[in-house]
């Protein structure tokens, strides 16, 4: 059975994301098989520890996968490697869909990384309040994030209180600067994600020896999952196209995962630097940051004009929040403004505040998703009640839905393996029907 930690914090910004990928690097140097997961359903953390460690990064987000899926992907990594590794989302008790509540769903340890650079005897006292605010949850350990000095670091040892043990404490240290992106650490150079990862496994190389894992089991008799080795599936024979480059990346390995078991094939390519689309019978076109290469973009015209015609034939087609902006006729963002693929007739423009962000469903199925995003479309009737939108998890009013023939766009990031078969209708043709 696989060992297994939670790496949370008491909110966000304390530097959990930079922790996992330190600890995930020196596990790895050490010969120990890894699964890193990420709580939540955000891309940026994710890609982060990718572009350091080049290590696989996976969801586990109860809004979107439920109970049952977030089972399936515990159950399939524990006989796959020998250490996994959960970063939280915000802080340990936020939410909901809390990491608390993964904590005590599979009484998985919990090891706290806190940025102590404000605090002395405090920090002992809010270790100790989050150790005993749930008596369910186990907070083992605690790691002191962005530490002054070594005298610093014996007032914050001598601050926890038993039976919570400090592990060690993390100096400050210009080569763990990384920069950030809206809500995350950014990973658009890698060189530098790689380096400060080296740099944090470094300093995590004896504590990463001390960590308080526990033991996974997840039962089969639970799962009732599909079994990926037997042919056939609702999309059998299907080519699909997906996009992927530094512009497309927000991509859910789950997702690409659910299509192949449903037996499509899967076609990667590039809207920013390739000239054609692969042969393929529907198209997929995930997030990303298309205001980052606009220029270059909207130059590649007979990739501009193979997608249109993918779509004007009636071929399938799904694109989600970076990829519908691909869609409309023009996007801008500070001094730039580009003409795109005209799909929808539409404008876009990135702005400087977050303009949409929480769990979505798709209402009238079990399809979920998140929204996370700075443009607003510029021509959208913000009154209109006709338009088709999908509901935010409390209910209001929630992302336009966008189709043409057979494509479906919105700002929603979907979680596939929420509702198969809307997900299979869509790259059917069947769209209208879901």
């Amino acid at each position: 059975m696989s060992r297994i930690i939670i790496i949370a914090s008491p909110g966000s910004g304390h530097g959990k994301t930079l922790v996992t990928a330190g600890l995930a690097m020196a596990l790895a140097n050490s010969g120990r098989r890894l699964r890193v997961y990420k709580m939540g359903p955000d891309y940026l953390d994710p890609q982060f520890i990718e572009a350091a460690t080049g290590l696989e990064v996976r969801q586990l987000d109860y809004w979107m996968l439920g109970e049952r899926e977030i089972a399936n992907e515990l159950h399939r990594a524990q006989h796959d490697v020998d250490d996994i590794i959960i970063e939280g989302v915000m802080g340990l008790f936020d939410g909901e869909h809390s990491v608390a509540r993964l904590a005590r769903d599979y009484r998985i340890p919990v090891c706290v990384v806190a940025d102590a650079s404000a605090m002395a005897q405090t920090f002992g006292a809010l270790m100790y309040g989050l150790a005993n605010y749930d008596p369910d949850v186990n907070v083992a350990a605690v790691i002191a994030n962005k530490v002054g000095s070594d005298r610093h670091a014996d007032m914050l040892r001598d601050s926890i209180r038993a039976p919570l043990t400090m592990l060690g404490s993390i100096k400050r240290d210009k080569t763990l600067a990384v920069n950030e992106r809206h809500l995350g650490i950014s990973s658009e150079n890698h060189p530098i994600a790689r380096s400060a990862a080296n740099a944090m496994a470094s300093q995590l190389s004896e504590i990463a020896k001390a960590l308080p894992w526990g033991t996974l089991r997840v039962e089969d008799n639970s799962l009732n999952q599909p079994d990926a080795s037997q042919p056939g599936g609702r999309l059998s024979g299907m080519r699909i196209a997906v996009a992927r480059d530094q512009v497309f990346s927000f991509i859910y390995h789950a997702n690409m995962d659910f299509l192949q078991r449903e037996g499509a094939t899967l076609h990667f390519f590039s809207p920013l630097n390739d000239s054609a689309l692969p042969d393929c019978d529907a198209l997929y076109l995930p997030g990303g940051y298309p205001e980052l290469q606009l220029e270059q973009l909207a130059a590649n015209s007979s990739m501009l004009s193979a997608i249109r015609a993918h779509i004007e034939l009636q071929k399938p087609c799904l694109a989600e929040c970076g990829g519908m902006l691909y869609l409309l006729d023009s996007l801008s963002h500070s001094d730039q403004q580009a003409d795109l693929c005209g799909i929808f007739p539409l404008r876009a423009k990135v702005n400087e505040r977050l303009a949409g962000l929480g769990y979505q469903a798709l209402p009238g199925t079990q399809l979920r998703g998140h929204t996370f995003h700075y443009a607003s479309i510029i021509d959208e009737d913000q009154d209109s009640t006709d338009a088709a939108r999908s509901s935010y998890a409390d209910g209001r009013r929630g992302e336009l839905i966008l189709r043409h023939h057979n494509t479906v766009a919105s700002f929603v990031h979907w979680y596939f393996s929420s509702s198969p078969d809307t997900v299979c209708d869509w790259f059917s043709g069947r769209q209208a029907k879901a």
